[in-house]
């Protein structure tokens, strides 16, 4: 290390010099571009746009081709194929060093003709040498061919491999329009099989219905082949894979998903074509879950590009990346092709197609088939136009980190450039076939040449954006990627390949630079699988286990060596390493040293690792069958018809559950409230634990009402349950359908009295009654979270002082006139916080802070707590309670989360403009946020117009648009002088009462902010004296600019009983879709809870007996 002379300060009156060596940089660079001069890697995947094949006649045209690394001359040291889209594939030898020699010609290899794209490995003839397997387009115009399989024959005198072409032998020689190949034993029967990904060159707009993905095309449709004594049979009909031309492959994952030693499949399909995740059923086929049930995963990416599978966070589970075009660049997005509007979107889910939008997505495997997707949160969404994720551990440090490749010769989404070409009379030139004058045309389509990304994996289910940290930033047109330990020091480097440009190498330098370990591990395996592809590796060190798979067709349209690499942080021995074969064969060796690689051969292998494993530790909550019957059903929403700017819709908000004895037979019964056209049902329990529904006819008469609260309580002192039932939808703008109706107990039956109320109609947001002012009876509370059909705007709130009969009085001018207007109120709840005795309230709501009242007895005084003060939020839910058990009462509240393209500050918040900014006489809601510290319209150009016409006039392009400030768009005057409203916090937060009238911020779990929280059940879950919580929530009726927020299955934290909680990860529970509340209930002395559903039936869960 370089000496240097420093000074230090000494006391108030001396210095002294002394030698001191220079600060170690915190985050070295970990990767060092390699000169050509020292690789002497030279290959340039070269496009040459022609009249017979470009990218107006070919929509992959720029698509970019693959890399597959593996040692196939079996001298230790990895070797590089390139393919070349419309040249000639390079084949480099390893000469140790990072120096490569190309030998394609001498190894026999020239594939120069037609149109290739991926390329993988494997040992098809079971000789110990890999062999390639080469992906190419065939029957398309003027191209032919077939795909390519080079089997390698032995090295030559020299130690070059020779190959010969076999493809025809083997029973591979598909022609038609391949993408990239899987090698792996998906029947278990000893020998690897091999699933081929294919694509359609169908333009996009004839995709049709969903359906079409059953039919069968020779060309476009994906193969799977099984391998039968060395020849591949096509069993794609009897296994159950999807062939229809509507097929869009362009990425391909094998990983055992679900850990049952079977592997499956994740196919990531471009345009509206659903991803596919194939789950092998272990009796010979397969089970698509997306096209089944598409909240298994939540939404995907759109215009899917290639993928990784790997486990993120190092639970035994694997993780799906798969990567889209979401830009980071602002002016590129706006410049870009979004989603559909709403209504138009949601056609084309009726239509047979799951939920997709353009971002890359990451799906935290939760077990049981059922995934989150966090891409926003995690911190990976949108990394331009993207081709290949690799996730692997480049720093050593035990977690897994994502390079991703991107940029395109020519971005086919420019709306610019799609208006361009649209011109009726481009398009019939273009059918009738190109000229050299027609080539022009492509020189209209902007480039993105961009640098690719690195993430370094934090542990919390989060990633750092390193690029330009860990390497340096160069722009290029990169597509397929491998990683691999090129030079056998202990660290995974990176090789590229880019079109128009040479390919990179990128040496990793961690070893170097970090004191972190490293296990590389290699497999003898059987006599029909020899480099054991499928084997899982599992690491047991002082954190959590280190697993991966080896399966090497990884990223996109590229392989990686069939071995495989683990960091393992600071561990110099770990505990133990295990390795589980295909079949279920199990290794373990016992205080393994690092930094060294290991070898495992199946020899030593015995027992079934998959018939002994531990039992799983019993899950605190499990579904039990649905006891009621019921049916939620909500209208789709009309929100975004009347209304294009809003962020969000706020008309399905039900069902609300209720559970009360309304009989007085000591059983509880249960209430859920029916949408708009759909009736409310009271359930009685009977004795055996079933429900009867009753009083049908009663809630029949107000089933237009769209009921989305009620509250039962003993309204008039004759010890039995009156109902109140307040209603909303954003539909009615007022009228009876918005009164709320009290319904009177007269001997276990409920009587409605429309006088009461009458006048009143608000959209509800919720009710409660609660005793005010200490005078013995139960006061209601009604709150509204808008006036209907004006997004944003403040409607008055409403407090009713019971007379002890059941008659109600509106007090809110007297006892609550600060409550009235205090904002857009989506709950509350009391507490005596100042222990007076009397009952204080918490209030939370959208584009309000969390407020406090303090109650004493003849009013509500609104409290200026100053530890709240910049706590608005888009807040849906809030409970009190003593949650660290010290005598005072803590809170937690439920907001919209961090896992949108949302994020919202003091200093940056979200804003709500709100204004005639085109002067048509009705006012216009700009909802804006910050990208890169500008603030800009979350609306797309196209929504902002069809509400906004000026837009089109002032802005004709998109680029003028998208290079306009938001004063330039809608007049600095005009924005200063609307009404606005803020958004500073978007996390879900828990409030520590410090005991004197102060909240400190506690920062929940990060799965907590995966998706909007909608109700949270208290309850000590776990048995040790403190309180625990449930939460549920997801909201699907968002803007397609936004996509969705579907991540959650239902969460519970763990009060860790210092202070905070953590997440309960290991529960087998699953709350799939909008959930919007929570009831506790006993059945037959079980506890129950009952989670109400949004257009579904509810969920219910049986809680584990504390015995």
């Amino acid at each position: 290390m370089k000496k240097v002379l420093c000074l230090i300060w000494v006391g108030a009156l001396s210095f002294l010099i002394i030698s001191c060596s220079e600060k170690k940089q915190e985050t070295p660079t970990l990767f060092q571009k390699l000169k050509t001069s020292h690789t002497g890697i030279s290959f340039k995947n070269l496009l040459k746009n022609t009249p017979d094949l470009n990218i107006l006649n070919y929509l992959y045209y720029y698509n970019g081709a693959g890399v597959a690394a593996a040692d196939f001359n079996n001298d230790g040291f990895t070797d590089i194929y390139f393919t070349a889209n419309e040249g000639v594939d390079h084949l480099y030898l390893n000469k140790g060093n990072l120096q490569f020699t190309e030998i394609s010609q001498k190894a026999g290899i020239i594939n120069s003709n037609g149109w290739t794209t991926g390329v993988t490995h494997v040992d098809i003839n079971n000789d110990g040498l890999l062999d390639i397997y080469i992906c190419k387009v065939g029957n398309y115009k003027h191209l032919k061919g077939a795909n390519l399989l080079y089997v390698n024959q032995g090295n030559d005198n020299d130690g070059i491999p020779i190959f010969t072409e076999e493809a025809a032998k083997y029973g591979l020689d598909f022609s038609g329009f391949s993408t990239q190949a899987a090698f792996f034993d998906y029947d278990l029967d000893g020998d690897l099989d091999l699933f081929l990904l294919n694509h359609s060159a169908y333009p996009n707009r004839t995709y049709g219905k969903g359906a079409k993905r059953n039919q069968v095309d020779a060309y476009s449709g994906d193969r799977l082949y099984r391998n039968e004594h060395g020849k591949f049979v096509d069993v794609s009909s009897e296994t159950k894979i999807f062939q229809g031309e509507i097929g869009y492959g362009l990425g391909i994952g094998v990983s055992d998903i679900n850990n049952d030693g079977f592997p499956d499949i994740y196919v990531g399909n471009d345009f509206f074509e659903n991803d596919y995740l194939y789950i092998n059923q272990k009796d010979g086929t397969f089970e698509e879950i997306i096209s089944k049930n598409d909240r298994k995963l939540g939404h995907t990416t759109h215009f899917s590009m290639g993928n990784d599978l790997a486990d993120i966070n190092n639970d035994g589970l694997t993780d799906i990346v798969s990567l889209d075009m979401l830009p980071e660049n602002l002016e590129t997005y706006k410049t870009s092709g979004l989603e559909y509007p709403y209504p138009t979107y949601q056609n084309y889910l009726r239509n047979g197609y799951a939920p997709q939008y353009m971002q890359n997505t990451l799906h935290l495997n939760l077990g049981n088939n059922n995934f989150s997707e966090i891409a926003h949160l995690a911190g990976v969404s949108a990394t331009e136009w993207s081709w290949g994720a690799l996730l692997a551990d480049y720093d050593n440090d035990g977690l897994k980190d994502l390079f991703v490749s991107n940029g395109i010769k020519g971005a086919t989404n420019d709306m610019d450039f799609i208006n361009f070409i649209a011109n009726d009379n481009i398009q019939q030139r273009i059918e009738k076939g190109m000229t050299k004058e027609d080539m022009t045309f492509i020189d209209e389509m902007p480039k993105k040449k961009v640098p690719n990304y690195f993430f370094k994996n934090q542990g919390d289910l989060t990633f750092k954006n390193m690029s330009g940290v860990w390497s340096d930033q160069q722009a290029s047109y990169s597509n397929g990627s491998i990683y691999a330990d090129l030079d056998n020091d202990g660290d995974l480097d990176i090789v590229v390949n880019n079109v128009d440009q040479e390919a990179f190498v990128l040496e990793n330098r961690s070893v170097s630079s970090s004191d972190n370990h490293f296990l590389k591990i290699d497999f003898e395996g059987p006599e029909n699988n020899l480099f054991g592809i499928g084997a899982k590796v599992i690491a047991y060190g002082h954190n959590s286990p280190i697993s991966a798979e080896n399966f090497v067709s990884r990223g996109y349209l590229s392989a990686v060596p069939p071995e495989l690499h683990l960091g393992v942080g600071k561990d110099s021995v770990l505990d133990s390493v295990k390795v589980i074969w295909p079949g279920g064969k199990l290794q373990t060796l016992k205080k393994v040293r690092t930094n060294q690689k290991l070898t495992f051969n199946i020899s030593k292998a015995n027992g079934n690792f998959y018939k002994n494993s531990e039992k799983l530790t019993p899950s605190i909550l499990n579904n039990t069958p649905d006891f009621l019957g019921f049916y939620h059903k909500d209208s789709p929403t009309l929100e975004f018809n009347r209304s294009p700017l809003v962020p969000f819709a706020n008309t399905n908000e039900g069902p609300s559950v209720s559970v009360a004895d309304t009989n007085a037979d000591g059983l509880d019964d249960i209430f859920i409230s029916g949408a708009k056209g759909q009736a409310s049902a009271l359930f009685v329990q009977q004795p055996d634990g079933s429900f009867k529904s009753q009083q049908t006819n009663l809630f029949k008469e107000d089933a237009i009402n769209e009921d989305v609260s009620q509250v039962f309580f003993d309204a008039d002192g004759d010890g039995d349950q009156d109902l109140i039932i307040v209603s909303a939808g954003n539909e009615f703008k007022t009228g009876k359908t918005l009164q709320p109706r009290f319904y009177r107990n007269q001997n276990g039956q409920l009587k409605k009295e429309d006088e009461q109320f009458a006048g009143l109609s608000l959209n509800a947001s919720k009710i409660s009654a609660v005793d005010f002012d200490n005078d013995g009876d139960k006061d209601v509370v009604i709150t509204a979270d808008q006036i209907p059909h004006e997004f944003g705007i403040p409607p008055l709130q409403y407090i009713f002082k019971n007379d002890g009969s059941g008659s109600f009085t509106d007090v809110s001018e007297t006892f609550g006139k600060a409550f009235q207007k205090i904002g857009n109120v989506k709950d509350f709840v009391w507490k005596d916080l100042n222990g007076n005795g009397f009952q204080d309230l918490i209030v939370v709501g959208h584009w309000m802070r969390i407020t406090l009242f303090y109650n004493d007895g003849k009013s509500l005084q609104l409290q200026d707590n100053s530890t709240l003060k910049n706590t608005n939020g888009w807040w849906n839910t809030i409970v009190a309670d003593d949650f660290d058990n010290d005598g005072d009462i803590d809170f937690i509240a439920g907001n919209w989360g961090l896992n949108s393209k949302f994020k919202a500050s003091k200093s940056e918040p979200i804003t709500l403009y709100s204004a005639d900014f085109d002067q048509n006489g009705l006012t216009d809601p700009i909802v804006t946020h910050f990208h890169q510290s500008k603030e800009t319209p979350f609306a797309s150009k196209d929504e902002l117009a069809k509400q906004l016409p000026y837009l089109n006039k002032e802005f004709l392009s998109y680029k003028d648009f998208a290079q306009a400030s938001i004063s330039d768009l809608f007049s600095k005057e005009k924005l200063t002088k609307s009404n606005q409203k803020k958004v500073y916090e978007l996390q879900s937060l828990f409030y520590e009462n410090d005991g004197v009238g102060n909240f400190n911020i506690k920062q929940l779990p990060t799965i907590a902010q995966a998706s909007t929280i909608h109700d949270i059940a208290v309850d000590d879950f776990d048995n040790d004296g403190f309180k625990d919580l449930l939460i549920v929530g997801n909201s699907t009726e968002i803007s397609t600019q936004l996509g969705r927020m579907d991540a959650s299955h239902g969460i519970i934290l763990r009060n860790n009983q210092k202070g905070s909680f953590e997440w309960l990860s290991n529960q087998r529970f699953n709350i799939e879709g909008p959930a919007r509340s929570i009831a506790k209930i006993k059945v037959k002395n079980n506890q129950f809870y009952v989670i109400g559903m949004n257009n579904d039936v509810p969920i219910f869960l049986s809680k584990k007996s504390s015995k």
